[in-house]
């Protein structure tokens, strides 16, 4: 991939030449094997020891047309998941803030005591390493379920 610099220099041919590098991607539903690798690099932690491991954090640096690729999508799928994700899912989609769940919460808590009789019942989940015990075969058929196509 190209440098951000460039990008920033040369503004509409490199654009171009980017904007048919990414049809190719949507069509094919194939990226290319550079935008699979990163660089990893280590950021100190301020006011800690430097010679101790555990005092600098990772960070992988992706290629920059990748970046720009994956932001262009993200928006496109912003547009549309508000309709997709079921309502009481809160946290980062646009126009719903976690805050909303603690709202609910006190909400219920509320009704509860208003309504002493009734019976009310919490449960708080908490899915440790939740990605890591996903898989592939679960995402692509909740993709195709929610109609974003098999690409």
């Amino acid at each position: 991939g190209f440098p951000c610099e460039l990008y920033k220099e040369m503004n509409e041919p490199i654009e171009n030449v980017l904007l048919e590098i990414c049809n190719e991607v949507l069509l094919q539903a194939k990226i290319p094997e550079s935008w699979k690798e990163a660089n990893i690099t280590l950021i100190p932690k301020e006011g800690v020891d430097l010679n101790q491991v555990k005092n600098y954090r990772p960070i992988s640096l992706l290629n920059t047309d990748y970046k720009i690729f994956m932001s262009v999508m993200a928006e496109r799928m912003k547009l549309i998941l508000n309709e997709r994700i079921h309502p009481d899912q809160n946290g980062f989609l646009p126009m719903r803030q976690i805050r909303n769940n603690t709202r609910m919460i006190i909400d219920i808590l509320e009704y509860y005591e208003m309504h002493p009789g009734d019976q009310v019942a919490l449960v708080f989940l908490d899915a440790q390493k939740a990605f890591d015990n996903l898989t592939w075969e679960f995402m692509k058929y909740q993709i195709k379920a929610m109609k974003f196509g098999d690409n």
